[in-house]
């Protein structure tokens, strides 16, 4: 079990004094305020303004990495506290989160040289001495964990998790008698900790006695009516008392709610094919392997579940794939070397069976018997187990779920030159940060004195405006059918309507009548990309309601779905470059459509040129993060969604606790 850090905020409660400007004690106050409320995010935006102004002081570095560690921002934390270290190097208070942020990335010999700073400068905090006992019980030091939350109960036997930490260790060290009674002193002091119920219940597993472990997996969902733990543990219980029907309930309520959690529909397949279930335990096993298509067990489980079912072919390539995986997997071979017989490939099975015989041999020098050490293995129920791993419960295989998961996640998008009607309207909506002096001259130096802004949202204009700001743009025409502003207007118009063509072609009138019209290009481009994206989705819609269960006729080549073709826009892309090489969004937006074409090398090199020209343009990191996760660079994913997230993107540290750190 990877027991939970808790933070404590106690310089909430007693501030370092500043002798600063009162803005300053404002933005001071105001983010501190947030991040006793739990607002994270918020407060990151607060110290970045004392940062900006004040960058010599050294709270707003630590509350800011204070924030970032409760957002699961580690690397950014440990930044901000590193920065901390230098501007104050007598903070233990600095030492110590440091110390939890890089132990939660397994750095675990730098944690403990921080600890160990951190309890020189204050040899009597009781928190300290918890926190490395608990990065002691994650490194598998179970001795020395216990003594050093031995040691934070000299200084203060009131501590709930002192108590709770002890219990892990000693549970581990199979101390269970000793570990009971850590948890019930632990919920003496909190009678609310959940952690201190659920790690009571697990012991009682461990022992066997179920009822009670049952008990306390149920005062959890007393207290946490959602909780999926406790909803997955009941489950393992009430399967070890022959409850297999409510089992399979709870099992179905944490898939509900976690509908990527690989270990539960691991389980549930198994109790399934116990009952029979061939075709749920298969289902079941699928999403195993979708989710986490490196798990043995899985593939362990299904080629058993096909076997049974008669379907030898498929379970003679899932033992085959277990056997990739894991070359001294005794078991898969008998259980192939079982199917290649029944499918008449007797020179295959004596093979297996050999290979098998070779490394049980190997692997087992004890006195049990050749004939019972086969046995042991062949039998169709090893490896097809529960698995009860907690570490496993919530992190599920990256590399496996990445693709899903970055389906769920969307790309920030395109920036465009949309149109305002007042200048206030712009300064109330725009986003936070960007100074744009091309929109800006564009602005002052336009005759018909309109405001455009470029943003990536698109403001929430009624129908009734939309046709009003387009009347304005034909009564422009009608004055004079040469003003390139006025069909630049009506294709901006059209294009927050999604009428596309008719965007496209005033746009086109506008570049002909003014041939270095740079954000005719740059808008000209997004709505070739909208209408190419548009028309794909109607050719994939229409495929997908004329597909019937009958059989249907090979597709011509003509009938197939074709990719979007992106040409025309990377070509306006790129003319908006030789006019502009300095209009970083450009640079993100062609970024985007390399994403799109699955170009991502090139993709990186457009986000990094736009950050190049706008160091705090917050989407490109958070683009260039989610390319490089995709790539399996994660650490430079994980660098790039920290920043983005520290500029003001709060779905930046979703993905952060999906993908990094794990």
């Amino acid at each position: 079990m990877k027991a939970r850090w808790t933070f404590l905020l106690f310089v909430l409660l007693f501030p370092v004094v500043l002798t600063a400007q009162v803005n300053i004690s404002h933005f001071m106050h105001s983010g501190r305020y947030e991040l006793s409320q739990a607002n994270y995010a918020e407060s990151i935006k607060k110290f970045n303004i004392v940062i900006t102004y004040k960058p010599d002081l050294f709270e707003p570095y630590f509350l800011r990495g204070i924030a970032k560690l409760y957002l699961g921002d580690y690397k950014g934390a440990e930044g901000d506290l590193s920065t901390a270290v230098i501007i104050h190097p007598l903070y233990s208070h600095a030492y110590h989160y440091r110390a939890i942020a890089r132990a939660q990335m397994y750095n675990y010999t730098n944690a403990l040289h921080d600890f160990h700073k951190a309890l020189e400068i204050d040899p009597f905090n009781p928190e300290i001495y918890i926190d490395r006992g608990l990065t002691r019980i994650n490194m598998r030091a179970y001795r020395a964990a216990i003594e050093d939350l031995d040691e934070a109960m000299k200084y203060d036997k009131t501590l709930p998790n002192a108590y709770l930490y002890r219990a892990i260790a000693k549970s581990y060290l199979e101390e269970n008698e000793s570990a009971i009674e850590d948890c019930n002193n632990a919920l003496m002091l909190d009678y609310f900790n959940i952690d201190a119920y659920l790690k009571r219940g697990q012991i009682y597993f461990e022992m066997k006695d179920f009822d009670l472990a049952i008990a306390d997996f149920e005062q959890i969902l007393d207290l946490d009516a959602g909780n999926s733990l406790a909803f997955f543990h009941r489950g393992l219980a009430r399967i070890s008392v022959g409850d297999t029907t409510n089992a399979l309930k709870d099992f179905d309520r944490v898939i509900r709610d976690n509908p990527y959690n690989a270990l539960t529909y691991y389980n549930r397949a198994w109790l399934k094919a116990s009952q029979k279930d061939y075709e749920g335990a298969l289902r079941d096993y699928n999403m195993v392997v979708s989710i986490n298509p490196n798990n043995v067990y899985a593939y362990y489980g299904r080629a058993y579940v096909n076997a049974v079912s008669e379907h030898l072919e498929a379970a003679i390539e899932d033992y085959s794939k277990c056997i990739e995986l894991f070359p001294d997997f005794a078991g898969a071979y008998l259980q192939r070397s079982t199917a290649r017989a029944q499918m008449g490939d007797h020179l295959g099975a004596m093979q297996d069976n050999d290979k098998a015989f070779e490394i049980i041999n190997m692997l087992n020098v004890g006195d049990a018997t050749t004939e019972a050490l086969m046995k042991a293995y062949a039998d169709s129920s090893y490896f097809e187990k529960l698995i009860a791993f907690e570490s496993d419960f919530n992190s599920g295989n990256k590399t496996g779920e990445l693709n899903r998961a970055y389906e769920g996640i969307e790309l920030q998008p395109n920036f465009c030159v949309q149109f305002v009607k007042k200048d206030k309207d712009f300064v109330k909506r725009k986003r936070e940060g960007y100074t744009v002096e091309e929109i800006t001259e564009f602005n002052m130096t336009n005759e018909e004195d309109l405001a455009f802004a470029i943003m990536n949202a698109s403001l929430p204009e009624k129908m009734d405006a939309l046709k009003h700001h387009l009347g304005i743009a034909d009564s422009m025409l009608r004055e004079n059918s040469s003003n390139y502003i006025g069909h630049f207007l009506k294709g901006v118009v059209n294009g927050m309507a999604k009428n596309y063509t008719n965007s496209l072609e005033a746009y086109d009138n506008a570049i002909t009548l003014y041939p270095k019209f740079v954000f005719a290009y740059f808008n000209r481009a997004n709505i070739r990309y909208a209408l190419e994206e548009y028309l794909y989705n109607e050719q994939v819609y229409t495929d997908n309601v004329t597909i019937t269960w009958d059989k249907m006729p090979a597709p011509r080549e003509e009938d197939l779905i074709k990719e979007p073709d992106f040409a025309a826009v990377l070509i306006d892309y790129d003319r908006v470059l030789e006019l502009r090489p300095g209009l970083s969004f450009a640079w993100f937006n062609r970024g985007n459509i390399r994403n799109r074409m699955k170009d991502y090398n090139s993709a990186i090199l457009d986000y990094s040129q736009a950050i190049r020209l706008e160091p705090e343009l917050a989407e490109a990191y958070f683009n260039r993060g989610l390319t490089y996760i995709y790539l399996d660079q994660i650490d430079n994913g994980c660098g790039d969604l920290s920043k983005a997230g520290e500029l003001g993107i709060k779905s930046a540290y979703g993905v952060i606790k999906r993908f990094c750190y794990k």
